[in-house]
């Protein structure tokens, strides 16, 4: 077994993300060309994993997550290439799935300012 450090790691099994929000109570379903939707438990956010040409993405990347605040109100979408390690795909859905809530106002641009200027 060769290791490469992780960004390098190229893109690992699609199952893994796709169990993770599975597990977390997303209907998964394939369509007739092997591409996979999640769809969240309150039908708001869909993951797609599109090795096939498809609309939802058409010549766009191999995963897409949309979020959607009423049903065509499209809140913000987040992309990521065919050679994207499925560990961050799967990183960035872990967080996405928690249950807890945000709040709208949890930063502020000043500490957003302080927390640059110390870089």
């Amino acid at each position: 077994m060769a290791l490469v450090s992780r960004p390098l790691a190229g893109p690992g099994l699609p199952g893994t993300a796709l169990e993770l929000v599975r597990a977390a109570g997303w209907t998964v379903t394939l369509d007739d060309k092997a591409n996979a939707y999640a769809f969240a438990p309150d039908r708001r956010v869909i993951l797609a994993f599109l090795p096939e040409s498809n609309d939802f993405s058409p010549g766009g990347p191999l995963w897409g997550i949309r979020a959607y605040g009423d049903l065509h109100d499209l809140m913000w979408e987040a992309t990521f290439t065919d050679n994207t390690p499925v560990e961050f795909i799967t990183a960035f859905l872990t967080d996405l799935i928690k249950p807890e809530p945000l709040d709208t106002e949890r930063e502020d641009e000043a500490s957003c300012l302080i927390a640059f200027e110390g870089l």
